[in-house]
Order: structure tokens, then C-alpha cells, then sequence
């Protein structure tokens, strides 16, 4: 079983009643499978249009009682910061987890994040699984845990655990579940400072409940008999007692396992005062390590404890069973391990681009044509993203979800010229709205483009708030058809004078848009509709338009196609062009762009 897939598993065992959440990788399929069994297994859910309103509208359901989860990425935990800061003071009703994933290495993410700190700064359990088996057995324990404590909980597991499949024994779903029921009690709900400075007492009895109740989890298991200790946490968790049977080491090593946070001290009290020495390992910052070591000095045990700040780990990026076996030789003074040098093939590089019949190549192309090379084109989080570098040039500046509007009126502001903002449907809702209306307020010199192709594209084809239900089979909102925002009336609502609504296949009509926006004074506001080009073929099976070819009498070789579109349907050997047809979608833009008519689409005989 997926490892995001177990975490479902354990919460719909659990009783799970309401699920909420915005997509990121690596989190996206537990929402995804969500979805897909919402309504046969009765539970409420919704993709929100932030990880904010997951958190609150997930918070709130607690406090009916209903068992409640959200999911997102890393990154969403501190977008959903407010909330989340203010929630253990509150304390649940019925137990609530918060699936916040990790991506050490930044595989799919602008940066590292260690959510286990969240433990500490605002008193939350974390859960931390080392496999997909972990993942559900964590997951459906943390409700009762969460009610026991009145804490919501964060599951936080990374990408090789959420990616990961393994050997998962579960259970039944469960004959009942919650009774509803929200009763009010402003004392105990409304935290003003007068009720927040006694709640903040309660918090620190239900945490150190919390810490008593992981003490008696299972969560910490202790393998081996030797006085070597490790300590190992999430992935390295499982990489470590893997090499430790293959070396069959268990006789010089003791293996202590952290489930989750905050460690129990008398746990781990007991396995130190048993070794003479500690390896932590653990992925990212040294978190274990230096709670080990407090603990250590704590004890009066001047016992040395390896990691990071030894040097036998790096702070940074994910681990490999490989770096941790040659951390393991080292801590045990063995011989390094035998590495044998294998020459392979160089690859080729294989950046990742845009797909192919992508409407966001048009709207990058044409806005390109329009604004120069010179302008700063400031980009978001999302597909489009992939205009960063050749041959597209529409990446100068990158931060976070919905910055790219704030960040283009801030160069925009100081600079005195006319700045372009790239941003897609579903980050617009998500946080590009508060941006656009800071613009329209300060008058910045702005052009704001927004790729509307329907969906959220990146994550795995979740809805988009500009999107209806009915073009989403697996998607649920609760039974409710035609729901959508129009983009249009959203923009116009925020102040916003000048908007232009555009298809970008349309290039004449897109073109003439851009220049206005250019020639104008203040914000403005292009929004280039149009489908996705994968989606467009997922839900419409016969939507795929017929292919281009190219006519090779007429073709000069002057690779102006692949020079300005870096369109993967275009394909070079032997100094010859030609589109492949099996990924060519018909979309027009490498006919529109050769200025010798040697590109045309192939006729398609029509049946009787």
C-alpha cells in the first residue's frame, strides 16, 4: 500500500467524519484517494482553495465532535500558521490530524522544511513514520490520542514514505463513529487574552499528558542488546535497522526508534543510561541529536553523541542507505564499506518542460513578443513555473505561492517600470487575490497575466475554484454541480479597470491585449483561458485535435520552432524536423511561429 494511501486507510479505521485540504506533493494522493471514497465512506471533504481554510474549516468541525483531518505539504503548515499557532490553546473535541508532508532535498518544493520543530514552538505531537505500515498505524492511533489530550496532532511524513509502497495489516472500518453536536462554551472557545493566559497553563498539562501517553504508544520500539546506542527517526529509521541486520549487528548495537514527538524522557533516559555512545540519525536539522544530548547532560552522562554536528551526517538533503551504513562503519570504527566504481553512459540532461499543446508556452510566447527580453517577468508556484530558462525566458524571480503579484509590484514601485506577473488560476485564489487588490490600492505599473486552464494542474488534476464540478468525475464538492468563480467578475470585484479575457490560441486577439496592457498606466489584468491540454484529453477522450506535421520541402532547417517554443512534440535527428505526432497536441502555436508556412495540421477525412 502507498504510503499516502495508508495514512487514509488509518484515519477512515479511525472513524474519520470530515476532510479537508489544498494539494501539494508529496500529499497530493491521500486527498486524491479522499476523494474518490468521500461519499460511499460518509465523510464530508473538500479541496479548500488554501492549506489557512483546510486547517480552520477542519479545526472547526472538531469542535462538533466530528474526528477530522487536512492535508498539505510542508510548505502549507506555514501558510496556515495563524490558525495553527492559536488551535492547542483551543484544544479539540473530536480528534483532529494535521497531514503536513516533508520533502527533504527539495525534490518537488523551492525549499527544506522540519515540521518536527512545530513540536516545540507551539506544543503539537508529531507523528513521524518510518514506512507506509507506520503511516497507518500512527494515523488511526492519533484520534483516540488527539481526544485523550484535546491536541491536534501533525502527521508529518516525507517523501519516501509517502511515495513508498509496503506490506500494510489492516483492520475493519469502524461500526460507528462521533456523535455531532457543537456546545457552546465561549470560555472554553474564544480565546481572548483573559481565557488564552489560563488556557496557556492547560496546554502545558495536556502536553506533558501527551508525552506520557507516547511513552506507553509502542511508537518507540528498542531493538538489540549491545552497548553502542543509535537513535533513529522517520526514513533513517528504516535504513538503519536494514543495515544493522544485514551486518548483523544487534549484538554491539541497541537501536532506539523515535515515533513521534515530544520523546518521552523517561524512554529515552533508560536507553542512554544503557550506552556508552549514541549515532542519531535523522534527516534535516538535528533535532533528536540535540534533545539527546540535553538528555544526556541532564543524567550527568558525558556520553558522546554522534550526528550532525560531528560531522558524520550532513544537515542537508534526504539520506540514502548507502550514506547511512557508511555513518554506521564509521561509528563502530568498521572497515568502510567496498565500493565498486561502475563507468555508466553519461545522460542526456532532461530539464522538465511544459507539455506539449500547454497553453502556457502561447501566453509566455506572446506576452515575451509584446513586453521584451528587458522586462522582469516575476513567476509563481504551479505548471508555469517551467518557464524558467530556454528557450521561454519567463522566470526572473520566484518565491512562494501567490507572491509573484506582490513581488511585481514591488519592482514595478522602485524600479518605474512596467513589470509582468505570471500567476495560475488555482494559486490566484489561493493567494493572489490580497496581492492584487495591494496593487490596485498603491496603483503599481503592473500587468498581471493569469493562465486559466481550469485545474490544478502540477498536484494531479484537483479542482480549481475557476473550475465546475461537472468536469471532474473523481472530484466531490458535497453533490453540487456548475459551481465555479468566474475569474472575470473576481478580478473586476478587486478594482481592477482593466481586463482583458483572452484564449490564447487566439493569438491576434492575445496579442492585442498584451500591447494594451503595455501601453496603460496602473494594474492590468490579462486572463488567458484555456484547458489544460492533458486534462482536456483525460475527461474528453475524443478532445484530442489531430496533429501538425511538417512539410519538409518547405522547411529550411532554421530551428526558429524549436528556438523559441522548446515544444517536446519537436522532434530533431539527423538535422531533420519533425513533430511527433503521438505527443503532438494540435494546438497551432509552431505553425503560428514559422514564417515559412512549412508547418500545417493534417487533414482528417471525415467518417460517414
Amino acid at each position: 500500500m502507498l504510503g499516502n494511501h495508508a495514512i487514509v486507510r488509518g484515519a477512515l479505521e479511525a472513524g474519520l467524519q470530515f476532510f479537508s485540504c489544498y494539494p501539494g506533493t508529496p500529499s497530493s494522493e491521500v486527498g486524491d484517494l479522499l476523494a474518490r471514497v468521500s461519499k460511499p465512506a460518509g465523510v464530508l471533504f473538500e479541496y479548500s482553495i488554501n492549506e489557512k481554510v483546510a486547517v480552520e474549516v477542519a479545526f472547526a468541525a472538531s469542535l462538533t465532535g466530528a474526528r477530522s483531518m487536512c492535508g498539505m505539504k510542508h510548505l502549507g503548515l506555514n501558510y496556515a500558521g495563524d490558525p495553527i499557532s492559536t488551535m492547542p490553546y483551543v484544544g479539540v473535541e473530536g480528534g483532529m490530524v494535521i497531514v503536513s508532508a516533508g520533502d527533504p532535498s527539495a525534490i518537488t518544493s523551492p525549499n527544506e522544511q522540519d515540521q518536527r520543530h512545530f513540536s516545540r514552538f507551539l506544543y503539537y505531537p508529531v507523528f513521524d513514520p518510518a514506512t507506509p505500515d507506520d503511516a497507518y498505524r500512527m494515523t488511526r492511533y492519533a484520534f483516540d490520542f488527539s481526544e485523550k489530550t484535546r491536541l491536534p496532532v501533525i502527521m508529518r511524513p516525507t517523501t519516501r514514505v509517502c511515495h513508498t509502497s509496503g506490506m500494510v495489516e489492516y483492520g475493519p472500518l469502524p461500526q460507528s463513529r462521533n456523535e455531532i453536536r457543537f456546545t457552546k462554551n465561549p470560555p472554553r472557545y474564544v480565546p481572548i487574552p483573559v481565557n488564552a493566559r489560563r488556557m496557556r497553563k492547560e496546554l502545558i498539562d495536556r502536553f506533558a499528558l501527551a508525552e506520557e501517553l507516547l511513552g506507553q504508544s509502542g511508537f518507540f520500539p528498542r531493538r538489540g542488546s549491545g552497548t553502542m546506542g543509535v537513535i533513529a527517526s522517520g526514513v533513517g529509521y528504516a535504513y538503519a535497522s536494514e543495515i544493522l541486520d544485514e551486518l548483523g549487528l544487534y549484538d554491539r548495537v541497541s537501536l532506539l526508534k523515535i515515533g513521534a514527538y515530544p520523546i518521552p524522557e523517561t524512554i529515552l533516559s533508560e536507553f542512554l543510561s544503557s550506552v556508552e555512545s549514541v549515532l542519531v540519525v535523522e534527516e534535516l536539522t538535528p533535532y533528536v541529536e540535540e534533545i539527546v544530548s540535553l538528555n544526556a547532560f541532564r543524567l550527568g552522562r558525558s556520553i558522546p553523541v554522534y550526528g550532525k554536528n560531528s560531522g558524520h551526517f550532513p544537515v542537508e538533503f534526504e539520506y540514502n542507505p548507502d550514506m547511512v551504513e557508511d555513518a554506521i562503519r564509521k561509528f563502530l570504527q568498521l572497515e568502510p564499506r567496498t565500493i565498486v566504481e561502475v563507468a555508466l553512459p553519461e545522460l542526456p540532461p532532461r530539464p522538465p518542460v511544459l507539455c506539449s499543446g500547454c497553453p502556457h508556452r502561447t501566453s509566455f510566447y506572446l506576452a515575451r513578443k509584446v513586453f521584451g527580453k528587458n522586462t522582469v517577468y516575476v513567476n509563481d508556484i504551479g505548471c508555469y513555473t517551467l518557464g524558467y530558462g530556454e528557450p521561454l525566458h519567463s522566470c526572473d524571480v520566484l518565491l512562494c505561492m501567490g507572491s509573484s503579484i506582490s513581488q511585481a509590484s514591488g519592482i514595478a514601485r522602485t524600479t518605474g517600470k512596467r513589470t509582468v506577473a505570471y500567476i495560475g488560476d488555482s494559486t490566484f485564489f489561493h493567494s493572489g487575490l490580497p496581492p492584487l487588490a495591494n496593487a490596485v490600492q498603491a496603483n503599481d505599473d503592473i500587468t498581471v497575466v493569469i493562465l486559466n486552464n481550469y485545474i490544478t494542474a502540477m498536484t494531479g488534476f484537483q479542482p480549481s475554484f475557476s473550475a465546475w464540478e461537472s468536469q471532474y468525475p473523481d472530484s466531490s464538492n458535497n453533490g453540487q454541480k456548475d459551481r465555479g468563480i468566474v475569474l472575470l467578475d473576481a478580478v473586476k470585484g478587486l478594482g481592477v479597470k482593466e481586463v482583458y479575457s483572452v484564449d490564447p490560441f487566439d493569438e491576434a486577439q492575445t496579442l492585442d491585449a498584451f500591447k494594451k496592457a503595455k501601453s496603460s498606466k496602473g494594474v492590468n489584468v490579462v486572463i488567458c483561458n484555456s484547458p489544460c491540454a492533458v486534462h482536456r484529453v483525460r475527461v474528453e477522450p475524443d478532445g484530442k485535435r489531430a496533429p501538425y506535421i511538417i512539410d519538409q520541402e518547405k522547411c529550411n532547417a532554421c530551428s526558429l520552432c524549436v528556438r523559441v517554443l522548446g515544444c517536446p512534440g519537436i522532434v530533431v535527428e539527423d538535422g531533420v524536423y519533425f513533430i511527433d505526432a503521438s505527443m503532438c497536441d494540435g494546438c497551432d502555436l509552431c505553425a503560428y511561429v514559422c514564417n515559412r508556412d512549412a508547418i500545417h495540421q493534417v487533414e482528417v477525412p471525415e467518417h460517414a
